[in-house]
């Protein structure tokens, strides 16, 4: 059975408006009770090691990306679900501080409130492993009232493949915007893809994408303006995120767009700064979501991603990572993020 949470008081929701300062995105998605553990090493299969001692975070994309997008001056309303448990206590504490509206989190005695296990070696990459909890019981019908009026819809692959189609078909019906992460790609259909606008996506992602709708023949894995333009066939827009290496990205001319796929270089983050890339990709993705919120084009939304993505890897910790929109635009207006290219000009560069 699942019932409202009573998250700390918050003023009520003011009335729905189209003014550009006053941007509402919806992040339906996961919360988690992050563990986070540092190795020097991921141990081999059949071995152990001895971790730092764990620490307890906010976590999961949804949450994550709804104190990214908070953060960066958007009107956020999480719906989500919660066990009736301590952690749910302290998650949807945390996340009422950070600025996002709980008003639409659930809580259930069925299941308990999701949790996953991060492990960050020594160069800051995680391994992840979660349980989901009570986030498989989030239903975005539930949440219909609250598509119809946001300017953002924003989702992630971490629900149910069942919720994240009906979020695609709630907020086509709504003509809401919808800003769809397919990350991890839970399910693939063309009516889902089609509503994305955004699809933002990694690179291994992007191609689960074609398979799924049955159209990598012919397509090299490596081939990104290839698979772009065969994306671009089925949604109005898309992003592919490559960590370090920034963003390519893309809207189709019939969505209003020049068909062309740009190349966003990343902010340069130094080895020695790099301390755990847990949580950057959500980081860019909220950013991205309360720029298009606010009215911005893709090419900037993607811009402010990208130093948004640079500076969460700074410090340890998903949420606890992340910049205001103020540190974000001073970053911006100084230089920091190179300029973007055609795509068909950028090469990869050779690892050593």
């Amino acid at each position: 059975m699942l019932s409202p949470a009573t998250p700390a008081p918050q003023p009520a929701p003011a009335a729905p408006d189209v003014d550009s300062r006053h941007p509402r995105v919806l992040v339906c998605g996961s919360i988690h009770l992050d563990t986070i553990v540092q190795v020097e090493e991921y141990p081999r299969p059949g071995t152990s090691v001895i971790t730092s001692p764990g620490t307890k975070a906010l976590g999961g994309k949804g949450a994550n990306q709804a104190v990214a997008s908070a953060l960066a001056g958007a009107r956020t309303r999480l719906a989500a679900t919660v066990g009736e448990d301590p952690a749910a206590d302290t998650l949807l504490a945390e996340l009422a501080a950070t600025g996002v509206d709980t008003q639409a989190v659930q809580t259930t005695w069925d299941r308990p409130t999701g949790t996953s296990y991060i492990a960050t070696d020594a160069d800051g990459d995680p391994m992840i492993f979660v349980t989901s909890g009570a986030n498989r019981l989030t239903d975005p019908a539930d949440h219909a009232d609250d598509i119809a009026v946001a300017d953002i819809v924003l989702a992630q692959g971490e629900l149910p493949p069942a919720a994240t189609e009906t979020l695609g078909m709630l907020a086509n019906m709504h003509r809401t915007r919808l800003v769809l992460n397919l990350a991890p790609v839970t399910v693939v259909t063309p009516n889902l893809i089609d509503a994305a606008d955004p699809l933002v996506v990694n690179e291994s992602e992007a191609w689960e994408v074609l398979r799924g709708l049955g159209v990598e023949t012919g397509i090299a894995r490596s081939d990104l303006a290839g698979i772009v333009a065969a994306l671009l066939h089925y949604c109005p827009s898309v992003v592919i995120t490559m960590s370090e290496l920034g963003a390519v990205y893309a809207t189709a001319e019939l969505a209003g767009g020049d068909g062309v796929a740009w190349h966003q270089p990343a902010v340069t983050v130094p080895a020695e700064q790099t301390v755990d890339t847990t949580g950057a990709g959500d980081a860019f993705v909220g950013v991205l979501a309360a720029e298009l919120a606010r009215g911005r084009d893709l090419a900037a939304a993607v811009a402010l991603g990208c130093v948004a993505g640079a500076e969460a890897v700074k410090s340890i910790g998903a949420t606890s990572s992340y910049a205001d929109e103020a540190t974000l635009r001073r970053l911006l207006d100084s230089g920091a993020l190179p300029g973007r290219g055609p795509l068909a000009q950028w090469r990869r560069p050779t690892r050593r």
